[in-house]
């Protein structure tokens, strides 16, 4: 991640970082309700509509400078914009940005095994998150479509939690080619979660049966010390009754 960066300005690109991800997060979840409104309300009187509207172009426009501004802080900008592309997909549409809290995948803490509660929740934000993003996007894609079987938020909803889930019911299907590429985004992106998880907990599992067996290993090595330690005593008591019994014939004699 801070390869592309060199390393005097890396702290500059740190400190920027800490200070804009909490607003631009705030600013995708704006964007995401916003777009929710525009979808599902249909009958949204012409003013709000537009105040709506304005609302979406100020927050792309905001998005827009924080990628101009990252893109600053890296020597090589194409491999940067390649290595990040949540930051270039929040660009295109701003409500893919909260799904950055994945990146807790790549934490050293995950790959260790010691965070399976943050990492859990970090999955199910985003597959929450991702659920709300594909719903809103197929609906808005479908309805309205010849033979299009998703025509409610409520029918959104239900297709993308069957797909993010890999089950697919198959009673309702997009018909429309943004709405299968949604899809095989839900359908992909499922998996992955799905493997997060398992791997998660399966790392954790390991590294707790390492720390019992380790335990177990430690008691018995000490048991084993205290075994030798009390043989080495008795060996001790009986040479010294060895030697006085010795003493003792040689004093008779």
């Amino acid at each position: 991640m801070t390869a592309d960066i060199a390393p005097e300005r890396l702290d500059k690109a740190r400190a920027y970082a800490r200070k804009a991800d909490p607003i631009m997060a705030w600013l995708a979840m704006t964007f995401l309700v916003v777009f929710t409104g525009i979808v599902v309300w249909t009958d949204m009187p012409t003013w709000l509509f537009i105040a709506c509207a304005v609302v979406q172009l100020l927050i792309w426009i905001v998005f827009v400078v924080d990628l101009v501004m990252r893109l600053t802080f890296a020597d090589r900008k194409l491999r940067w914009l390649a290595t990040h592309p949540l930051d270039v997909l929040a660009v295109l549409w701003p409500a893919f940005r909260p799904l950055k809290v994945l990146a807790v995948i790549g934490d050293r803490r995950f790959r260790a095994g010691a965070a399976v509660a943050h990492t859990s929740r970090a999955v199910l934000v985003a597959g929450v998150i991702l659920i709300w993003v594909c719903s809103v996007a197929v609906l808005a894609a479908e309805r309205g479509t010849s033979g299009a079987s998703i025509e409610t938020f409520g029918d959104a909803l239900w297709w993308a939690f069957v797909t993010i889930a890999t089950v697919g019911y198959g009673d309702m299907v997009p018909v429309t080619m943004p709405g299968r590429a949604i899809g095989i985004v839900l359908m992909v992106v499922g998996l992955a979660l799905v493997a997060v998880i398992t791997a998660s907990v399966a790392s954790w599992f390991v590294s707790n049966t390492r720390g019992a067996d380790a335990e177990g290993d430690l008691a018995r090595d000490t048991e084993h010390r205290d075994r030798i330690i009390a043989l080495e005593q008795k060996i001790d008591r009986l040479l010294e009754a060895e030697v006085r019994r010795e003493d003792s014939d040689s004093k008779r004699g």
